[in-house]
């Protein structure tokens, strides 16, 4: 992102607008995108009793699923340059999910407003793995309740705002029902959004 749109997006979380990402920028993101969330939360915190007893557990790869449900997006994405239409993501999350897509048509109306959001590029949603690095960790992949957005601009290690694009609109329509962008709450991998509650 530059100046210009880190300065942007310090005025739309309500801090200065000085172009430096720093602590006090970090903070009134993540308490803006808190602010957006629905309250009771509808999604436990990632790794407690709470979330094992919501979500039930992972997937194995070549063995059990968790319980998907086929949701049929307002607007075509794609991935490796084919279409998709629809999407399978746990059946505790799935209306949730069909709700951001249909707040993402809403904030970007058009097929150019969309591309230029980044929001036409579909990277994945279930991928029974660990985390990157772990070795007893399970990824949120796993359980069916993350997905993956405009990688190529958003990537793991690329952090956000400063280098990686994922517009606040975007993280906006998944806040309201109360997924998490990695981008706001640990400043890199900002095509990751999963339905867990902040800590």
């Amino acid at each position: 992102m530059n100046q210009a749109g880190i300065i942007r997006t310090q005025k739309r979380v309500g801090t200065v607008g000085d172009g430096f990402w720093g602590p006090k920028s970090i903070a009134a993101c993540q308490q803006h995108l808190k602010g957006m969330m629905p309250s009771p939360h509808p999604f436990p915190v990632e790794g407690s009793q709470e979330f094992l007893e919501f979500f039930g557990p992972h997937g194995e790869k070549n063995g059990y699923a968790p319980p998907g449900r086929k949701i049929e997006l307002p607007f075509e994405m794609y991935y490796d340059g084919s279409s998709v239409s629809k999407l399978t993501v746990h059946e505790k999350c799935a209306d949730s999910l069909l709700r951001v897509f249909q707040r993402l048509e809403a904030v970007s109306p058009d097929k150019s407003s969309r591309e230029a959001a980044g929001i036409l590029i579909y990277n994945g949603l279930y991928n029974p793995r660990l985390k990157r690095g772990s070795s007893s960790s399970w990824s949120m992949h796993a359980w069916m309740n993350a997905i993956d957005i405009n990688a190529g601009r958003n990537g793991n290690k690329t952090s956000w705002p400063v280098n990686a694009t994922m517009p606040i609109e975007v993280m906006e329509c998944f806040a309201q029902e109360g997924w998490l962008s990695a981008g706001a709450f640990w400043g890199r991998d900002a095509m990751h959004f999963q339905a867990t509650a902040p800590l």
